[in-house]
């Protein structure tokens, strides 16, 4: 992920929740917009990786 999409989630994280919520509502509808294809199991199992790294790393 290249620096832009990095701030706008670090601009996430200072959301309040009502607020979060709030985007990623509208985040979630105009993704049904886009004509991108499903992901296949192995990109999903790329993305479970990371989620786990990212939660090791903020449990030790």
């Amino acid at each position: 992920m290249n620096t832009a999409p990095q701030n706008i989630l670090e601009a996430f994280n200072q959301l309040p929740d009502i607020e979060k919520h709030a985007l990623a509502s509208e985040i979630i509808k105009r993704m049904t917009m886009l004509d991108i294809p499903p992901l296949t199991d192995e990109a999903l199992a790329e993305v479970a990786d990371a989620l786990f790294l990212e939660h090791d790393k903020t449990e030790l």
